[in-house]
């Protein structure tokens, strides 16, 4: 009986020590989006905020592209360039017009490299357009993507806005399906930083779950 009633203690005690792991406030915040939870065919909805201006995005990249892999049946991506100073806003326009050339997932490891890496001085649209020109494309479409492009400009905009609704102040930063934030500060490490989103998407399926009608 003894025994019995240390193993119940010894359970409840793991319990309450795994489900008082991440805190709000601390680890994470929970958030009151204008957009509204998102699901997507079933899948939870992970925004990531990040510059190819900042150390950390690049340090965490490679390893949260592997987490999206292993997450793909339940994690939709979207990812948002932050603005947070004038070099920046050209790092999202480049985000965008790789984007809109579908070049992107050769694009970003280049940017990252040349900016984090390399510093090179790509705080400008000839800069980025004679940059875009070195990796393959065409002169004028670089020069409309960076000159003449009503709709880079708009998603850029589009950008600070998400930001700012969402209180982004520091990157990388995730928001998971418009409900909880958590940063690299909060998580104080990378391993953590995984650890957290793998619990608040948890979070996030389980509040979906809860909120079908019976």
């Amino acid at each position: 009986m003894v025994k019995y009633l240390i193993a119940v203690i010894l359970v409840v005690t793991s319990s309450i020590s795994l489900g008082a792991e991440f805190v709000a406030g601390k680890d994470y915040e929970v958030i009151k989006s204008n957009q509204g939870v998102e699901e997507i065919r079933g899948k939870v909805l992970v925004t990531e905020f990040f510059s190819f201006g900042c150390p950390w995005c690049y340090k965490v990249q490679e390893s949260f592209a592997d987490w999206v892999q292993e997450n793909k049946a339940i994690v939709n991506l979207k990812e948002v360039p932050v603005v947070f100073n004038k070099d920046w806003e050209y790092y999202a326009k480049a985000y965008y017009a790789a984007k809109a050339l579908n070049i992107s997932q050769t694009m970003q490891p280049e940017l990252f490299k040349a900016i984090i890496n390399d510093k090179l001085q790509l705080n400008s649209d000839k800069s980025m357009m004679e940059f875009f020109v070195k990796h393959g494309v065409n002169d004028d479409t670089a020069k409309s993507a960076f000159y003449h492009s009503p709709s880079i400009d708009l998603s850029v905009k589009s950008g600070i806005l998400l930001m700012s609704s969402n209180h982004i102040n520091a990157v990388p930063a995730f928001v998971v399906n418009n409900q909880f934030k958590t940063d690299l500060q909060m998580a104080k490490t990378e391993k953590r930083l995984f650890e957290i989103l793998d619990f608040l998407v948890a979070e996030a399926k389980k509040e979906s779950l809860n909120n079908l009608p019976s």
